[in-house]
Protein backbone atom coordinates (compact mmCIF):
# COMPACT_ATOMS: atom_id res chain seq x y z
CA UNK A 1 0.00 0.00 0.00
CA UNK A 2 1.33 3.10 -0.89
CA UNK A 3 1.94 5.54 1.91
CA UNK A 4 -0.62 8.57 0.94
CA UNK A 5 -3.16 5.21 0.71
CA UNK A 6 -2.14 4.74 4.30
CA UNK A 7 -1.87 8.04 5.58
CA UNK A 8 -5.61 8.50 3.93
CA UNK A 9 -6.84 5.47 6.23
CA UNK A 10 -4.87 6.91 9.17
CA UNK A 11 -6.43 10.19 8.81
CA UNK A 12 -10.21 8.63 8.63
CA UNK A 13 -8.76 6.83 11.80
CA UNK A 14 -8.02 9.88 13.74
CA UNK A 15 -11.44 11.05 13.02
CA UNK A 16 -12.96 8.72 15.30
CA UNK A 17 -14.56 10.52 18.26
CA UNK A 18 -12.85 10.13 21.36
CA UNK A 19 -15.61 8.30 23.00
CA UNK A 20 -16.32 5.76 20.35
CA UNK A 21 -12.03 4.94 20.48
CA UNK A 22 -12.99 1.68 23.54
CA UNK A 23 -15.78 0.03 21.53
CA UNK A 24 -13.80 0.64 18.43
CA UNK A 25 -10.40 -1.01 19.79
CA UNK A 26 -12.32 -3.92 21.50
CA UNK A 27 -14.36 -4.52 17.47
CA UNK A 28 -10.97 -4.71 15.89
CA UNK A 29 -8.78 -6.62 18.47
CA UNK A 30 -11.75 -9.34 18.28
CA UNK A 31 -11.47 -9.51 14.85
CA UNK A 32 -7.44 -9.86 15.02
CA UNK A 33 -7.93 -12.43 17.57
CA UNK A 34 -10.01 -14.54 15.82
CA UNK A 35 -7.06 -14.72 13.19
CA UNK A 36 -4.99 -18.05 14.32
CA UNK A 37 -1.54 -16.39 13.63
CA UNK A 38 -1.97 -13.39 15.14
CA UNK A 39 -3.02 -15.73 18.30
CA UNK A 40 0.23 -18.03 18.02
CA UNK A 41 2.01 -14.25 17.81
CA UNK A 42 0.86 -12.62 20.45
CA UNK A 43 1.51 -16.13 22.50
CA UNK A 44 5.11 -16.09 21.41
CA UNK A 45 5.65 -12.49 22.69
CA UNK A 46 4.15 -13.06 26.03
CA UNK A 47 6.01 -16.50 27.17
CA UNK A 48 9.19 -14.21 26.05
CA UNK A 49 7.95 -11.95 28.44
CA UNK A 50 6.73 -14.15 31.27
CA UNK A 51 7.96 -17.68 31.24
CA UNK A 52 11.17 -16.72 33.39
CA UNK A 53 9.50 -13.62 35.17
CA UNK A 54 6.21 -14.98 36.56
CA UNK A 55 5.96 -18.81 35.11
CA UNK A 56 2.50 -19.00 37.01
CA UNK A 57 0.98 -15.94 34.56
CA UNK A 58 -1.80 -16.47 32.29
CA UNK A 59 0.32 -16.63 28.96
CA UNK A 60 -3.60 -16.70 26.85
CA UNK A 61 -4.92 -14.03 28.55
CA UNK A 62 -1.59 -12.07 28.26
CA UNK A 63 -1.86 -12.70 24.89
CA UNK A 64 -5.06 -11.06 24.45
CA UNK A 65 -4.43 -8.34 25.85
CA UNK A 66 -1.14 -7.59 24.14
CA UNK A 67 -3.35 -8.05 20.98
CA UNK A 68 -5.56 -5.55 22.01
CA UNK A 69 -2.59 -2.78 23.37
CA UNK A 70 -1.22 -3.07 19.65
CA UNK A 71 -4.68 -2.28 18.58
CA UNK A 72 -4.70 0.53 20.85
CA UNK A 73 -1.19 1.49 19.36
CA UNK A 74 -2.14 1.15 15.98
CA UNK A 75 -5.07 3.89 16.35
CA UNK A 76 -3.45 6.33 19.32
CA UNK A 77 -0.76 7.02 17.03
CA UNK A 78 -3.33 8.99 14.70
CA UNK A 79 -4.58 10.29 17.50
CA UNK A 80 -1.93 12.93 18.71
CA UNK A 81 -4.61 14.80 21.08
CA UNK A 82 -4.56 12.26 23.21
CA UNK A 83 -1.18 10.40 22.90
CA UNK A 84 0.95 13.46 23.44
CA UNK A 85 -1.11 14.33 26.45
CA UNK A 86 0.24 11.50 28.55
CA UNK A 87 0.45 12.21 32.45
CA UNK A 88 4.12 12.19 33.39
CA UNK A 89 5.36 11.47 36.92
CA UNK A 90 8.99 12.27 37.98
CA UNK A 91 9.67 14.76 35.57
CA UNK A 92 11.67 16.73 38.33
CA UNK A 93 14.26 14.21 38.21
CA UNK A 94 14.37 14.61 34.80
CA UNK A 95 14.97 18.59 35.14
CA UNK A 96 17.97 17.78 38.21
CA UNK A 97 19.35 15.92 35.72
CA UNK A 98 19.48 18.02 32.93
CA UNK A 99 20.28 21.02 34.97
CA UNK A 100 23.68 20.01 35.97
CA UNK A 101 25.09 20.84 32.75
CA UNK A 102 26.29 17.30 31.61
CA UNK A 103 23.79 16.46 29.05
CA UNK A 104 21.11 13.61 30.21
CA UNK A 105 20.60 9.97 28.48
CA UNK A 106 17.15 9.51 28.76
CA UNK A 107 16.61 5.31 28.70
CA UNK A 108 13.49 3.69 27.45
CA UNK A 109 12.29 0.32 25.59
CA UNK A 110 9.74 0.08 23.20
CA UNK A 111 7.28 -0.32 26.03
CA UNK A 112 3.51 1.84 26.22
CA UNK A 113 3.57 4.61 23.52
CA UNK A 114 7.14 6.16 24.17
CA UNK A 115 6.82 8.78 21.03
CA UNK A 116 4.05 9.95 22.96
CA UNK A 117 5.65 9.83 26.28
CA UNK A 118 8.31 11.62 24.24
CA UNK A 119 6.00 14.77 22.96
CA UNK A 120 4.57 14.84 26.65
CA UNK A 121 7.65 15.62 28.17
CA UNK A 122 8.09 17.85 25.21
CA UNK A 123 4.94 19.52 26.33
CA UNK A 124 6.22 20.17 30.01
CA UNK A 125 8.42 22.71 28.32
CA UNK A 126 11.71 20.16 28.67
CA UNK A 127 13.16 19.58 25.23
CA UNK A 128 14.37 15.79 24.15
CA UNK A 129 16.21 14.81 21.66
CA UNK A 130 14.86 11.71 19.93
CA UNK A 131 17.47 9.36 18.39
CA UNK A 132 15.33 7.40 15.41
CA UNK A 133 16.31 5.99 12.61
CA UNK A 134 17.08 7.53 9.25
CA UNK A 135 14.28 5.70 7.19
CA UNK A 136 11.96 7.95 9.79
CA UNK A 137 12.28 10.79 7.86
CA UNK A 138 12.22 8.80 4.35
CA UNK A 139 8.93 10.00 2.12
CA UNK A 140 8.65 6.38 0.82
CA UNK A 141 8.31 4.40 4.43
CA UNK A 142 5.44 3.41 5.36
CA UNK A 143 2.83 5.88 6.49
CA UNK A 144 3.21 4.61 10.66
CA UNK A 145 6.83 4.72 10.64
CA UNK A 146 6.37 8.31 9.26
CA UNK A 147 3.09 9.15 11.81
CA UNK A 148 5.37 7.17 14.34
CA UNK A 149 8.09 10.31 14.14
CA UNK A 150 5.56 12.80 14.05
CA UNK A 151 4.07 12.08 17.08
CA UNK A 152 7.45 11.90 19.05
CA UNK A 153 8.28 15.59 17.22
CA UNK A 154 4.63 16.59 18.25
CA UNK A 155 6.11 18.45 21.75
CA UNK A 156 8.90 20.20 20.10
CA UNK A 157 11.62 17.51 20.42
CA UNK A 158 14.69 17.44 18.05
CA UNK A 159 15.20 14.53 15.82
CA UNK A 160 18.64 12.99 16.00
CA UNK A 161 19.24 10.84 13.25
CA UNK A 162 21.51 7.64 13.43
CA UNK A 163 23.24 7.74 10.30
CA UNK A 164 25.51 4.17 9.02
CA UNK A 165 28.34 7.09 7.78
CA UNK A 166 28.45 8.86 10.80
CA UNK A 167 27.71 6.27 13.81
CA UNK A 168 27.20 7.37 17.15
CA UNK A 169 28.66 11.01 16.58
CA UNK A 170 25.65 13.33 16.03
CA UNK A 171 24.45 10.87 19.42
CA UNK A 172 27.78 12.09 21.85
CA UNK A 173 27.43 15.99 20.17
CA UNK A 174 24.24 16.10 21.44
CA UNK A 175 25.34 15.04 24.74
CA UNK A 176 28.14 17.20 24.43
CA UNK A 177 26.62 20.04 23.86
CA UNK A 178 23.97 19.30 27.24
CA UNK A 179 20.87 17.68 25.63
CA UNK A 180 18.53 15.47 26.88
CA UNK A 181 19.05 12.63 24.36
CA UNK A 182 16.60 9.78 24.42
CA UNK A 183 17.81 6.19 23.31
CA UNK A 184 15.72 2.89 22.87
CA UNK A 185 17.98 -0.07 25.83
CA UNK A 186 16.02 -2.57 23.88
CA UNK A 187 18.06 -2.38 20.45
CA UNK A 188 19.83 -5.68 18.94
CA UNK A 189 23.39 -5.23 19.40
CA UNK A 190 26.63 -7.07 20.58
CA UNK A 191 26.88 -7.15 24.25
CA UNK A 192 25.32 -9.83 26.28
CA UNK A 193 23.00 -9.22 29.02
CA UNK A 194 20.04 -10.39 31.46
CA UNK A 195 17.10 -9.44 31.04
CA UNK A 196 13.45 -10.99 31.51
CA UNK A 197 15.13 -14.51 33.30
CA UNK A 198 17.06 -14.93 29.80
CA UNK A 199 19.98 -14.11 28.31
CA UNK A 200 19.97 -12.17 25.61
CA UNK A 201 22.26 -9.87 22.91
CA UNK A 202 21.43 -6.19 23.05
CA UNK A 203 23.19 -2.80 22.77
CA UNK A 204 25.30 -1.04 24.69
CA UNK A 205 25.02 2.70 23.65
CA UNK A 206 23.15 4.22 26.04
CA UNK A 207 26.08 3.11 28.79
CA UNK A 208 28.74 3.50 26.57
CA UNK A 209 27.29 7.77 25.80
CA UNK A 210 26.78 7.55 29.80
CA UNK A 211 30.28 6.33 31.02
CA UNK A 212 32.46 8.26 28.12
CA UNK A 213 30.52 11.67 29.10
CA UNK A 214 29.55 11.41 32.32
CA UNK A 215 25.88 12.29 31.42
CA UNK A 216 23.43 10.81 34.08
CA UNK A 217 20.47 8.10 32.79
CA UNK A 218 17.66 8.80 33.14
CA UNK A 219 14.70 5.68 32.77
CA UNK A 220 11.47 6.52 31.21
CA UNK A 221 8.69 3.84 31.74
CA UNK A 222 5.29 3.03 31.17
CA UNK A 223 2.84 2.23 33.33
CA UNK A 224 -1.13 1.67 33.07
CA UNK A 225 -3.67 3.07 35.41
CA UNK A 226 -6.91 4.77 35.03
CA UNK A 227 -7.94 4.49 31.24
CA UNK A 228 -6.19 3.19 28.85
CA UNK A 229 -3.65 6.19 27.99
CA UNK A 230 -0.28 5.18 29.33
CA UNK A 231 1.52 7.26 32.61
CA UNK A 232 4.96 7.92 32.00
CA UNK A 233 7.39 7.85 34.75
CA UNK A 234 10.92 9.41 34.94
CA UNK A 235 12.89 7.47 37.69
CA UNK A 236 15.98 9.55 39.73
CA UNK A 237 18.94 9.89 37.92
CA UNK A 238 22.01 7.16 37.72
CA UNK A 239 25.20 8.94 38.03
CA UNK A 240 27.97 7.00 36.23
CA UNK A 241 30.46 8.00 38.45
CA UNK A 242 28.76 6.15 41.15
CA UNK A 243 29.06 2.78 39.43
CA UNK A 244 32.44 0.47 39.70
CA UNK A 245 32.08 -0.45 35.83
CA UNK A 246 29.89 0.00 32.90
CA UNK A 247 28.45 -3.57 33.31
CA UNK A 248 27.25 -2.18 36.86
CA UNK A 249 25.49 0.90 34.93
CA UNK A 250 23.88 -1.50 32.61
CA UNK A 251 22.48 -4.13 35.61
CA UNK A 252 20.52 -0.81 36.94
CA UNK A 253 19.27 0.28 34.19
CA UNK A 254 17.58 -2.86 33.00
CA UNK A 255 16.96 -3.47 36.82
CA UNK A 256 14.72 0.05 36.78
CA UNK A 257 12.84 -0.87 33.55
CA UNK A 258 11.81 -4.89 34.30
CA UNK A 259 9.45 -4.52 36.88
CA UNK A 260 7.31 -2.55 34.28
CA UNK A 261 7.74 -4.66 31.21
CA UNK A 262 6.85 -7.76 33.47
CA UNK A 263 3.84 -5.81 35.13
CA UNK A 264 2.12 -4.69 31.58
CA UNK A 265 3.84 -7.13 29.31
CA UNK A 266 0.87 -6.08 26.94
CA UNK A 267 2.59 -2.55 26.99
CA UNK A 268 5.40 -4.32 25.30
CA UNK A 269 5.68 -3.44 21.37
CA UNK A 270 6.97 -7.32 19.69
CA UNK A 271 9.26 -7.71 22.66
CA UNK A 272 10.94 -10.33 20.31
CA UNK A 273 12.30 -8.18 17.76
CA UNK A 274 14.16 -5.66 20.26
CA UNK A 275 17.01 -8.41 21.19
CA UNK A 276 19.29 -10.87 19.72
CA UNK A 277 19.25 -14.36 21.05
CA UNK A 278 23.26 -15.95 21.75
CA UNK A 279 24.23 -18.38 19.92
CA UNK A 280 23.72 -21.91 21.53
CA UNK A 281 27.23 -23.18 22.91
CA UNK A 282 28.63 -26.11 21.37
CA UNK A 283 28.65 -29.17 23.88
CA UNK A 284 32.23 -30.31 25.59
CA UNK A 285 33.46 -33.14 23.58
CA UNK A 286 35.26 -34.58 26.27
CA UNK A 287 32.08 -34.35 29.01
CA UNK A 288 30.42 -36.67 26.39
CA UNK A 289 33.45 -38.91 25.96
Amino acid sequence: MKPSTEFAIGRVRGAVPRALLPAFVKARAKVAWSQEKVREDAREQMRFVLEHTRPDADIEAAARRYVERQVWRGELRWHLDIITHQRVEGLEHLTAARDLGRGVVLSHMHHGHFEGAMASIGRRGVLIHAMGDARLRDPDSPAWMQQHAKVALAGGAVAVYLERSTGIDPLARTIAEGGILTIASDVPGRTPMRFLGRDLVGSFGAIRLAMGSGAPVVAMTSELADGYVPVVRLHEPLDPAQFPSPQKLLEAVLAIHEPYVVRWPEMYDIPTSHWGIPPQQDPDPASSA
